[in-house]
């Protein structure tokens, strides 16, 4: 996911990002603003993909922050290019989904949180909308986290997505 994959926040030049209180809403924050990245209409355009990478590299700890940039960039476009060009269909969609959120183990500043029934859903559809083709995985293995969670960490104060 993290290479794959009119609500864009500005670019973040304060370094500040968007951690959150808690390792559990880090990761739901992530993944909702993900989804929210993933069904912008506006996504084929540059300066709202470039927009969206920042938003959500800030979820990551601010030395991480350039890479995660250009990962982003990289997932959003290539997403934005198979959303309109599509092997099947007219279009394909992408969403994460999950049940809930919860922590599998927290030490000190860092946290391994665990996305319970997380998968990505991606369908191609055809002219009406519907559904002519789908694809489901795991989400854990898609982002290549063996431990079958997501790290955080925690750096003044706030809780961000580390690559761990």
């Amino acid at each position: 996911m993290w290479l794959l994959v009119g609500c864009a926040a500005p670019a973040d030049d304060t370094g500040l990002g968007v951690g959150r209180s808690s390792p559990e809403a880090a990761v739901d924050g992530f993944l909702e603003d993900l989804n929210l990245a993933l069904r912008d209409p506006s996504l084929t355009e540059g300066a709202t993909q470039r927009s969206w990478a920042e938003r959500l590299a800030g979820y990551f700890a601010p030395d991480e922050r350039v890479d995660q940039r250009v990962a982003f960039s990289e997932m959003l476009a290539g997403f934005a290019d198979t959303s309109r060009n599509p092997i099947f269909g007219n279009r394909a969609t992408l969403e994460i989904t999950y049940s809930r959120i919860e922590i599998l183990n927290r030490e000190g500043n860092e946290a391994l949180v665990h996305v319970v029934d997380g998968s990505f859903n991606l369908r191609w559809l055809n002219e009406q909308g519907d559904v002519i083709r789908e694809r489901t995985g795991g989400l854990t293995e898609v982002i290549g986290q063996p431990s079958g969670g997501i790290p955080v960490i925690q750096v003044d104060g706030l809780w961000y997505l580390t690559e761990g």
